[in-house]
């Protein structure tokens, strides 16, 4: 049942569609972190029907990279992007430690965070333009599951593994000392959706870069992140995200 409980709490927190089951446990917080590549199961599942419906209208392919690319944004209300803007907005200000995290709680936006998210944008558009008419993608292909499913998982990962900047919402859960089964939850459900997208999909080569891809772009980048913020925070597992899942993109374009 805390299974449930988690997984909901998650898709209430991180997805923008109404859930389904509406139930919320602060003891849960941890239970809901290791849900995490349930959600992106959720959200990979909605994006390949979403794909399959522009392949079957022929949507021009730069017509359909926006609203493929729109989709992946706004599915989590755009968090992951904001959390993206502040990290960026604090690493390269290149002021003390201090300042750093005083900019990453600054809800004003700077001019790092609007130039940043400008160049993921381009990125992102280039990488699904040429994917799409390179017909990389097809109905049944599920890189577009497992990329917000591993993004997603590493991300999580770190949140239950790296101690939180002090002023993170996660300090409290992070002193849980049964913590390691929730991350032993991320890496098994990871395990499960990428054994799958490689033996089920249509190139399991491709499959397999994708997700190595994937998995060290969050990794490196929620480390470098870390190191300049000084400890981990849900902005990090934001930041962390949108550069896998664009890096997961960039690898799918190119192979």
């Amino acid at each position: 049942m805390k299974f449930i409980i988690g997984f909901f709490m998650a898709w209430g927190n991180f997805i923008t569609l109404p859930c389904p089951y509406k139930r919320w446990d602060n003891n849960l917080k941890n239970m809901m972190l290791a849900m995490l590549p349930g959600v992106g199961v959720v959200v990979g599942v909605l994006w390949m029907a979403l794909y399959a419906v522009i392949d079957w209208l022929v949507l021009p392919p730069m017509i359909a990279s926006l609203i493929m690319i729109y989709y992946i944004f706004a599915v989590c209300g755009f968090m992951h992007m904001d959390g993206f803007m502040d990290c960026n907005d604090a690493i390269m200000s290149r002021r003390p430690l201090e300042d750093r995290q005083r900019i990453l709680k600054d809800s004003l936006v700077g001019a790092f965070a609007v130039v940043t998210a400008i160049f993921l944008i381009l990125g992102w558009f280039a990488a699904m333009t040429t994917t799409i008419e390179n017909n990389t993608l097809n109905t049944v292909d599920l890189n577009l599951l497992l990329i917000p499913v591993l993004s997603r998982g590493v991300s999580g990962f770190h949140v239950l593994t790296c101690k939180p900047i002090g002023h993170s919402q996660y300090v409290k859960d992070y002193e849980d000392k049964s913590r390691i089964k929730y991350r032993i939850a991320v890496i098994l459900q990871m395990a499960v959706i990428a054994t799958a997208a490689i033996f089920l999909g249509t190139d399991p080569t491709a499959t397999m870069i994708v997700a190595v891809t994937v998995i060290a772009s969050c990794s490196l980048s929620i480390f470098y992140a870390r190191k300049n913020l000084g400890g981990m925070s849900g902005d990090i597992a934001g930041y962390g995200i949108c550069i896998s899942e664009l890096a997961g993109m960039l690898a799918l374009a190119i192979i």
